[in-house]
């Protein structure tokens, strides 16, 4: 029992495991139980109703769960099919749930697409959120201007993951120029710092409109982080890595972020394996 006034909810599992999961590809999720659906619907709807309910899920759904969802019916229903199949919502969540999931549905692609974005960002698929943003990109105007700068500040930050450092600093960029924002100018000077020429660096914070005074002392801040990762055992391993099928020259085998890129690499090569 929990203090009174705080907030508690029981769940009742009434099914048992199934006799076999499946596998949500799409962000690497196993699924073995009707609870574990239910779980998994509430925080990605979005994705359920931009891509439809994979053919393999409604199979499972129907074999392992005993639910057959008409294939004509609109992902919509099929989701307020599940949702209200058992116990695992309460009345309340249910109608919160489906209330969602009819707004979610009325917005436009490329706001769907920009939120199916964040999505897959939020569970590191970098590659999947960077082809969801791509499709947002060509509607880009139709968004409120913090949206659009998450879109092209996103984006950017999917292609360092791909390493496509010059691209994502042309993302970047646009995204500083919509809006000042320290993150996208972090990320900006970072990506201009990594190609090692100190005279382009300067030239790309003379598009922000930065003053050469203050490029100096940006690029001696980072730098002096830069100082703090050499010589670590990591960056050492790092250097020894080829790149993306490119052996890296010795600009690029002493830059700021090893670590960084250590991991981004790693989730990266998860994802398209």
């Amino acid at each position: 029992m929990g203090e009174e006034g705080t907030a508690m909810r029981m769940v009742l599992c009434e099914t048992e495991e199934s006799r076999r999961t499946y596998t949500l590809n799409s962000f690497g999720q196993t699924i073995s139980s009707y609870e574990e659906l239910c779980y998994i619907i509430s925080g990605q709807y979005l994705y359920f109703l931009t891509e439809g309910i994979p053919e393999g899920m409604r199979e499972w759904i129907e074999e392992e769960l005993g639910l057959v969802l008409p294939a004509e019916e609109e992902t919509k229903k099929q989701l307020e099919h599940i949702i209200g199949y058992r116990n695992y919502f309460t009345v309340p969540e249910q109608r919160m749930l489906v209330q969602k999931m009819r707004t979610a549905y009325l917005y436009s692609s490329v706001r769907k697409h920009k939120m199916l974005g964040d999505l897959y960002l939020k569970h590191s698929r970098y590659l999947s959120a960077y082809h969801a943003y791509q499709k947002s990109l060509s509607g880009l105007m139709q968004l409120k201007t913090k949206e659009q700068q998450e879109v092209l500040y996103h984006t950017g930050l999917c292609l360092t993951r791909m390493f496509r450092f010059q691209e994502a600093k042309e993302f970047f960029k646009r995204s500083c120029r919509l809006k000042e924002n320290k993150k996208c100018q972090e990320a900006y000077f970072i990506v201009s710092y990594m190609h090692g020429d100190y005279q382009k660096f300067l030239e790309d914070g003379r598009a922000l409109s930065f003053t050469e005074e203050q490029l100096s002392e940006i690029h001696e801040n980072i730098s002096g982080m830069e100082e703090r990762f050499s010589g670590s055992e990591e960056s050492t391993a790092l250097k020894k890595i080829d790149y993306h099928r490119k052996k890296p020259d010795d600009l690029m085998t002493r830059r700021l972020t090893w670590s960084m890129l250590e991991r981004w690499k790693n989730e990266y090569r998860r994802e398209i394996v």
